[in-house]
């Protein structure tokens, strides 16, 4: 029983000096579908093209795109639904490959 009720107090504890935090390790890899260094610059450039013009697309991009958050993480992160997220996402990449393949 003393067990129980120490390991109890620790966890309180530990809960006070950021136990529900959990180290992650970020991925450093390139994204998939980049071939450059060149041709991640023109998409980093691109993004901030559609920064002027729809600043959440944008957002969206960074955080899908080369954050890797995934859609629901995304929707929590700019406070939207699931599903707008995934509309934002469309029209991002509509947008996006337009003016890729465009200059």
């Amino acid at each position: 029983m003393r067990g129980l009720i120490i390991d109890y107090f620790r966890s309180r504890s530990a809960q006070k000096r950021g136990g529900e935090f959990e180290i992650t390790v970020l991925p450093t890899e390139m994204p998939q579908g980049v071939e450059s260094d060149a041709e991640l610059q023109r998409l980093s450039e691109t993004v901030d093209a559609l920064a002027h013009i729809e600043p959440r697309l944008a957002q969206v991009v960074d955080l899908k795109f080369f954050c890797g958050f995934t859609f629901p993480e995304i929707g929590a992160v700019l406070g939207a639904s699931e599903r707008t997220v995934k509309r934002d996402w469309e029209k991002a990449r509509i947008l996006l490959q337009h003016e890729l393949t465009e200059s």
